[in-house]
């Protein structure tokens, strides 16, 4: 489109240049046409775009770990927080995916595994729990292991398992039990809060700053291009004060257009992300597995179950709390997080368990 747009301005301005133009002029007059200056910017608007093409991969990780956050620190709200690499083991068999880390124990059946994928560097075991999959990287594995994933993940994913599962950890007989299913309403706060980490904060100022500069610069170019299409109407040695006279006069414009819009952006950016973090919530409630998951919090930590998947998380595997209305969030230490609704318990099983909540991550709670 951008060719398209170049050419035919050149066109046009071989067109309006006098006298009557026809198609039998068009001819004449193409062997006296020096094609290296339009040649040259259609070649520096096709670097531009490759360039952007080339560093697109690049770009897309930036944005993922704004998202995620620092690696170790989570999202950045408690950067002095940085256990460093985290140890996980991970078992195949007959019955399913088990998953051991310190302070974590899970199990996933193979009905609730997708299909692997991979890429160069990484396999990737999508599971029904949670949004991300399981992803390891191969540079860890030896060939054999990797050789042994594929088979295990072809035979039996999403598959009847062939084997009992383990028995489900035990939360004891103090425990306080309760099943839950979350709501729209209740996605909505954990989509913002990805939303709204500081990593990600800083990556929107950062490219506020580069749509300022570069749009500005963009008005530079077009009187670049419009000189270009026909540089014989004003020589380049006349051209160049006229440019500097109108860069100097006229360059604030594009500069506060852009800037108005910027603000305006920022200005609308709350109310627009709600709207989007609503209908992606609607969209992830309308597509989440039928049925509620089973919870069971004592002092040992929190014990989860779901359509034969269960996972023990331990204390110290979050890294603090956060409160939205009844809604308690727990984030993990890589960034996931484990939404509690406090609704679903009896008000006295409830005090108790925000009691537990306290004592064992007592970080500031803070509303959002």
């Amino acid at each position: 489109m951008v060719w398209f747009c170049i050419l035919l301005g050149a066109v046009s301005g071989w067109a309006t240049a006098g006298g009557r133009r026809t198609l039998s002029a068009f001819w004449r007059d193409l062997s006296d046409f020096d094609p290296l200056p339009l040649a040259a910017y259609l070649g520096l608007i096709t670097l531009a775009l490759l360039i952007f093409y080339a560093l697109h991969p690049w770009l897309a990780r930036r944005r993922v770990r704004a998202l995620m956050g620092p690696p170790g620190g989570g999202d950045g709200r408690d950067p002095g927080h940085d256990p460093g690499p985290v140890p996980v083991r991970y078992r195949l068999d007959e019955a399913g995916l088990t998953q051991t880390a310190p302070d974590l124990v899970s199990f996933v059946p193979w009905p609730r595994i997708g299909e692997l994928a991979e890429d160069r560097h990484h396999l990737f075991l999508p599971t029904e729990i949670g949004d991300v999959p399981i992803v390891l990287p191969k540079a860890s594995l030896s060939a054999e292991t990797v050789a042994g994933i594929r088979h295990w993940v072809r035979t039996c994913a999403g598959r009847p398992v062939s084997a009992p599962p383990p028995a489900e950890l035990a939360a004891g007989p103090e425990a306080l039990r309760a099943t839950m299913r979350l709501t729209a309403d209740e996605r909505v706060p954990i989509i913002l809060r990805s939303l709204d980490n500081p990593w990600a904060r800083r990556a929107r100022l950062a490219g506020a700053a580069a749509w300022l500069v570069g749009l500005t610069l963009l008005y530079l170019a077009l009187l670049a291009m419009l000189w270009a299409v026909d540089p014989y109407r004003v020589p380049l040695a006349d051209a160049l004060p006229l440019f500097a006279e109108m860069v100097a006069g006229d360059v604030w414009k594009p500069a506060a257009v852009t800037a108005a819009v910027i603000v305006l952006f920022f200005a609308v950016h709350p109310r627009a992300s709600r709207w989007f973090a609503g209908d992606l919530a609607r969209r992830l409630e309308a597509e989440a597995p039928p049925g509620e998951a089973e919870i069971a919090v004592n002092e040992a930590g929190i014990v989860t179950a779901k359509d034969g998947a269960h996972a023990r998380l331990g204390w110290k595997l979050f890294r603090g709390r956060e409160r939205v209305g009844d809604l308690m969030i727990l984030p993990m230490r890589w960034d996931e997080v484990l939404p509690v609704p406090l609704r679903i318990f009896e008000p006295e099983a409830r005090a108790r368990v925000e009691a537990l909540v306290e004592r064992h991550l007592p970080q500031e709670t803070r509303a959002r």
